[in-house]
């Protein structure tokens, strides 16, 4: 298939955008750590929207197992409920937006400045409204990114995230330490998984085109992932989807899949048994599954048709090499259909909708 669309290119560059953006932001997240803890912090909130608050979740588990006090992920439109309550000078609000021209991620870190609190920004793009109003800024650094339907930027901001909560961990903390190390080799296997996964997806079009609703399934930080799929498959490929954690699955949602539905799971060695049990249940409703599997595991009697990722590295980094294939289904399925996955038509209303008056998304054609 001709690669016409930035999307697709956008994809690829994935892996090198992460090695980027760790590399250049190791001695800011040192100098940030400091901070925090020089200033005694004693809470750590994540906000951010759409993609950027998938992100987020996607980076949740690593702050919640290093980092020793406690970690808030919110949206950034539901942080006003609590703010008198979780925003005060021993707060650090990390605000996550590609763009940086979300109005309300803005108004936000404007609040936690007023209230004394760390407010870092998490952004694509340096001169933007967010970076403007932060004491620090940790920039992705993705360059253009035309598509609408973000990818290597939500790819950097949850590596970039992830690389915080690993620095943000007691000095005796040796997991912490050895884990950073790990995710810097990251973008190695995620060109790996890209290049032996892609070339697999347009022969399973003809069986993923026959479904018009789409459940996708993780635990860890796989369940961000999960999340990012159902904004990201409904965006561009305009296919209803349902992300949840697998064990979410088992409570309800399961029971109204049919036929016309297809389940992708992400599986890792540590959750394979509930999702056995989820896809065993998914088949009684007669789902199809496409399952995207770590290396080793016995999952094909429980699935359809599957996608092996390069390499098993844990749920707490998981999502940074199962992320990119979903972001090639969403790709090829959409193109499959005629569609244009940079220019969705819902685009501009969205835009309109979300941006503060005489501000503009970056990169814009």
């Amino acid at each position: 298939m001709k690669e016409q669309f930035h999307m697709i290119q956008y994809i690829h560059e994935g892996p090198t955008v992460l090695k980027r953006t760790l590399e250049k932001n190791s001695a800011a997240i040192q100098s940030l750590s400091q901070s925090v803890h020089d200033r005694q912090i004693m809470r750590v909130v994540i906000c951010g929207l759409g993609s950027s608050y998938t992100a987020a979740l996607m980076a949740a588990p690593v702050f919640n197992y290093h980092w020793p006090y406690k970690t808030m992920i919110l949206p950034a439109s539901e942080l006003f409920y609590y703010k008198s309550r979780i925003m005060d000078e021993r707060t650090l609000l990390i605000a996550v937006s590609r763009s940086g021209e979300r109005g309300v991620v803005v108004d936000v870190l404007r609040e936690i400045l007023q209230a004394g609190g760390l407010g870092i920004a998490i952004t694509g793009v340096e001169d933007s409204l967010l970076a403007k109003n932060s004491q620090f800024t940790l920039l992705t650094c993705e360059g253009e990114e035309k598509a609408f339907p973000k990818t290597k930027s939500v790819l950097a901001s949850a590596g970039l995230l992830m690389a915080l909560g690993c620095s943000l961990a007691n000095e005796d903390d040796l997991e912490a330490r050895n884990r950073l190390e790990m995710l810097h080799r990251l973008p190695e296997e995620i060109g790996r998984t890209i290049i032996e996964i892609e070339p697999q997806i347009p022969l399973l079009i003809p069986f993923i085109r026959e479904h018009d609703y789409v459940g996708v399934a993780g635990t860890g930080s796989n369940q961000g992932v999960a999340l990012e799929a159902a904004i990201k498959i409904q965006e561009a490929a305009y296919i209803f989807t349902r992300g949840d954690s697998t064990a979410g699955w088992l409570h309800g949602p399961v029971g109204a899949l049919h036929d016309r539905c297809l389940m992708i799971p992400m599986v890792m060695k540590d959750d394979q048994e509930i999702s056995k049990k989820m896809l065993l249940l998914s088949r009684k409703f007669d789902a199809h599954i496409l399952c995207l599997q770590s290396p080793h595991l016995e999952m094909d009697e429980f699935c359809d048709c599957s996608l092996t990722i390069s390499a098993d590295v844990g749920s707490l980094l998981s999502a940074l090499v199962y992320l990119p294939p979903i972001q090639l289904i969403t790709y090829y399925w959409a193109v499959d259909q005629g569609l244009d996955p940079d220019k969705p038509r819902l685009m501009q209303p969205i835009l309109d909708a979300i941006l503060p008056p005489n501000r503009e998304e970056p990169d814009r054609d």
